[in-house]
């Protein structure tokens, strides 16, 4: 294991999260009623964009390595399935809603359609991307390198959803416990999907749809859910499918398009 790299990618994530963080609550808090406003999430769009754009450039002069953002349809041919479950259990609410987007305003769609996709990118861009890389660099091929990866990326990405308790229209703390849950098994599911593609694109759509809800005042706000579904539909249901994804006989397919660390 190179730790020097293992710290350094797991450093440089949660530093472009803070970043992130600390530009977003600095307005938040010295704009008064900004996050109920729909125009900050276009605003929002704009910062995680920028810091985005940084995190690629991070990726190539770190690891001169580059984040693939172009769909990987040939792979995705050979095994089509792996987008069923992701697809079902991240996708399903969006497309029950989308027949109703007539009853929104352009503006309104729009502002939904930002936020969605600002989070996704820099998001995936983040902790599958930049996270996957750094990490498959860090450590020998193994058949366990695949979970490693997934659990650690997973890891980071779901504990930084604690900070949503530093918002001004805050979630609850068990609503948030709740996110933290959800954020890590989703996290595993997009690994799988960036590791069986080499590409951020399905993630990022995955991700997307699950974000996507008309814009309201309270839209920021989790509310919290009953344990028992959210364990079974959002913690079992995807905590198998990437156990069964990432399972060492797979581990030549998963390790594919990663990037391997070379010899000391």
């Amino acid at each position: 294991m190179n730790w020097k790299k293992f710290g350094t990618t797991i450093g440089i994530m949660w530093l472009a999260y803070l970043i992130y963080k600390a530009i977003t609550l600095t307005l938040l808090y010295s704009f008064d009623g900004l996050q109920s406003k729909p125009y900050y999430e276009f605003i929002y769009f704009i910062i995680v964009v920028a810091i985005t754009l940084i995190i690629l450039n991070w990726t190539k002069t770190l690891f001169k390595q580059k984040i693939r953002f172009s769909p990987n349809i040939v792979s995705l041919k050979q095994q089509w399935s792996i987008l069923i479950v992701p697809l079902f259990l991240y996708g399903i609410d969006t497309f029950a809603i989308l027949p109703s987007i007539t009853k929104h305003s352009f503006y309104i769609v729009m502002a939904t359609i930002a936020s969605a996709l600002g989070a996704a990118i820099f998001e995936e861009v983040r902790d599958r991307g930049f996270g996957g890389i750094g990490l498959a660099l860090s450590m020998e091929n193994n058949e366990w390198k695949p979970m490693f990866i997934a659990i650690v990326t997973s890891f980071v990405f779901a504990t930084t959803h604690y900070f949503n308790l530093l918002m001004p229209n805050a979630p609850t703390l068990v609503a948030t416990h709740q996110q933290v849950v959800f954020a890590f098994f989703m996290g595993m599911t997009s690994i799988v999907l960036y590791m069986r593609t080499g590409s951020i694109f399905y993630s990022i759509l995955i991700h997307f749809l699950n974000n996507f809800s008309f814009w309201t005042p309270t839209s920021d706000l989790s509310q919290d859910n009953g344990w028992a579904s959210m364990l079974i539909f959002y913690a079992l249901i995807p905590g198998l499918y990437s156990l069964w994804c990432l399972r060492p006989k797979k581990s030549e397919m998963n390790l594919k398009y990663l990037p391997a660390k070379k010899s000391d």
